[in-house]
């Protein structure tokens, strides 16, 4: 079963600024993917696999959002970026929203 496959949610494609929070430490990140359930970040901060993290981010047309998660599982990112899967684990039922209404909008 591919990953795709396997996925609850649909994911979308974006290049957005994130925010990583970290054991009191914070930097920047790229959002590169988002679903329901996780995103995929690029950072110049490397992270092990099950380090906890707030990323914040704003979502164009849905508005701010703040969420926790762990990651999940690291990847190559673009040039010498990290990249992390990030898996939510403390999503609201506000910020669930957010997501959906990002994700069910047209790319512009």
């Amino acid at each position: 079963m591919s990953g795709a496959e396997r996925r609850k949610s649909p994911r979308k494609a974006v290049d957005l600024p994130v925010r990583c929070l970290v054991d009191g430490r914070s930097f920047p990140g790229r959002l590169r993917d988002i679903c329901r359930d996780a995103a995929l970040i690029e950072a110049h901060q490397a992270c092990s696999l099950d380090t906890r993290m707030v990323l914040a981010l704003e979502l164009p047309g849905a508005g701010a959002v703040e969420i926790a998660g762990r990651v999940i599982r690291l990847a190559a990112g673009e040039g010498d970026a990290h990249g992390m899967a990030v898996l939510f684990t403390g999503a609201t039922p506000a910020v669930a929203t957010r997501i959906d209404l990002f994700l069910s909008r047209d790319p512009a």
